[in-house]
């Protein structure tokens, strides 16, 4: 008891420093053996978690969908063929995949070659209906929609829905090379940008309404930049991109890229010819990478799938119902619970420390724990790859950072035993640096204390 009261006041001393005088300090420790709390504080109040709804999502998608779930992408065929000629359409179906790769669309395109299809008299036709059309969740602000972290979200995606600006230093006084990767018509680029003899400062946005990149400032001679941004409908980038790939492979197309709902040949119930499925990687890893290098698109993709392989409707609504559905089973009050989207990017979010934590400790118990345990980061990996090297071994958590917003929370094993603990800070106006290194003192007298008790 007198090692508890010492770490108590020891902890208590860290967050009572004038930088968090004004900030919102959330914090629990349980034991998860003993099922006891350790610390807490403000443990019932509710924070904006940001990425630390990861955790949840995660969490949900193992219980709900398994570890070895995949999602799969169709493609199919509806005509006839004449000669050489395809008379009629090629249509994607798309099933979710935020994984689905350049590499897995060239996989497409040697199929049709391989068919023997030099020219398609049809349109290429998109069916991303297993979600639904919002490709934003509330809460996503407008300032970064063209940030490769904001992505849209799409049953359709490749490319986890970005393009890669390369921007090449020339002579200075002369503008810079600038070009897309992949090479695309789909996204227009208009430069300004010059090289300069001074350091790099570089202006590059897409307006929200439109698939145009303007790229402006200067880059110092010698240095090259590469900048992802995120593409205006997923959809049609990947249809407008299959489109030119089938072309440049010799692929003659009368047709257009459209939707669907646009086609009046096309229907999902009829008979069509699938000549080609891709799986994505299993669900296991799909979220070691959500919550390694913390890709919201993943996050929000497989929010959209809870909801509809679960309630037949791929919205965030949806997903955000069966999210919840998981938390209730964990032992949470859901009516004080706020959640918008599966990332965590949102900033109508709202859930306490007390919340995640029940989450642990219902993933503790299941069936489930070793993969869950591997699947959040050590550090030295992703968004933890310069913290907690003393912790190296024994920590394994997700990190959530926005704007005045630094979240922390995992399980900690010490001697054998397991712990899990949340720490959400809030509204602070220092830097988030100086956040995370109370976070990593705050751990630190946490492993000390642990080790002196046992």
């Amino acid at each position: 008891m007198i090692l508890l009261f010492v770490f108590s006041l020891s902890i208590d001393s860290i967050l009572n420093q004038p930088e968090l005088q004004h900030v919102q300090v959330g914090m629990i420790v349980v034991d998860l053996e003993g099922d006891s709390v350790i610390y807490a504080r403000n443990c019932h109040r509710n924070f904006v978690p940001a990425s630390n709804v990861k955790i949840i999502t995660s969490a949900a998608a193992l219980t709900f969908l398994g570890p070895d779930f995949r999602f799969k992408t169709r493609l199919a065929l509806n005509g006839k063929m004449q000669k050489n000629k395809w008379d009629g359409d090629v249509i994607v179906v798309g099933g979710g995949d935020p994984s689905f790769s350049l590499e897995d669309l060239e996989h497409f395109v040697t199929v049709i070659k391989d068919y023997g299809i030099s020219n398609i008299t049809g349109d290429i036709i998109l069916d991303d209906g297993y979600f639904t059309d919002e490709r934003l969740p509330i809460g996503w602000a407008w300032h970064y929609l063209d940030a490769r972290y904001a992505a849209e979200i799409s049953a359709l995606s490749v490319n986890r829905n970005v393009v890669n600006v390369r921007i090449e230093a020339t002579r200075p006084g002369t503008l810079a090379n600038v070009f897309l990767e992949p090479p695309t018509g789909y996204v227009r680029l208009v430069n300004a940008m010059r090289t300069r003899a001074s350091d790099d400062s570089i202006i590059i946005f897409r307006r929200p309404e439109a698939n145009t990149i303007y790229v402006d400032g200067g880059i110092g001679y010698g240095h090259t930049r590469d900048i992802e941004v995120a593409v205006k409908d997923p959809s049609m980038f990947f249809g407008e991109y299959l489109k030119e790939r089938l072309i440049s492979s010799g692929v003659k197309i009368n047709g257009q890229c459209i939707k669907s709902e646009e086609s009046s040949s096309y229907n999902l119930n009829s008979t069509l010819e699938i000549v080609d499925s891709v799986l994505s990687v299993p669900m296991f890893e799909i979220i070691k990478e959500l919550n390694t290098e913390s890709v919201n698109l993943y996050g929000e993709a497989v929010l959209k799938t809870l909801g509809s392989y679960y309630s037949k409707e791929g919205s965030f609504r949806a997903g955000v119902l069966i999210i919840k559905e998981f938390m209730r089973r964990c032992g949470a009050d859901t009516a004080l619970i706020t959640l918008h989207d599966g990332s965590g990017l949102s900033r109508h979010n709202l859930l306490s420390p007390y919340d995640i934590v029940l989450v642990l400790r219902y993933m503790y118990h299941s069936d489930l724990f070793d993969e869950f345990f591997g699947l959040l980061p050590g550090p030295g990996e992703g968004t933890l790859e310069r913290r907690f090297t003393v912790l190296n071994g024994l920590m394994r958590a997700k990190t959530g950072t926005l704007d005045a917003v630094s979240c922390l929370s995992g399980y900690l094993r010490l001697n054998d035993k397991d712990y899990c603990f949340s720490l959400l800070f809030n509204n602070f106006t220092c830097t988030n640096r100086k956040i995370e290194i109370i976070q990593e003192e705050i751990l630190r007298e946490l492993k000390k204390f642990l080790e002196e008790e046992t």
